[in-house]
């Protein structure tokens, strides 16, 4: 991806571009580019969790709830393993979920 950033770049620097990219535009394709590194490493470790197979329809669950919109069945089936962990904890009993929180505390105050 940087080659093509640079292509782009090296392209305008020689003028050969006729459109004058602002700093806006810039700033723009940086910020997408980032966008889908995020998206790809997040599918990544979803793929840990549910398998690489699921992991984007886990992604799109998990977002279609956030938003609080129905959740079609084909995501929610992705979304099972994650589901099947958090039941394990609570079968496990206060002291797994007392565990599971304390790991969850640790894990949001390094954001």
């Amino acid at each position: 991806m940087n080659d093509k950033m640079d292509f782009i770049r090296n392209m305008y620097e020689d003028g050969l571009v006729d459109k004058k990219l602002e700093e806006d535009a810039w700033a723009d394709i940086r910020a997408r580019r980032i966008d889908r590194l995020n998206r790809d490493r997040n599918v990544a470790l979803y793929g840990y969790l549910v398998g690489i197979e699921n992991a984007i329809k886990a992604i799109r669950a998990a977002e279609l709830a956030e938003e609080g919109k129905g959740i079609p069945p084909q995501f929610v089936k992705a979304y099972a393993p994650i589901f099947e962990m958090i039941d394990d904890f609570i079968n496990a009993g206060p002291g797994a979920i007392q565990r599971l929180k304390q790991v969850h505390k640790s894990v949001k105050n390094r954001r």
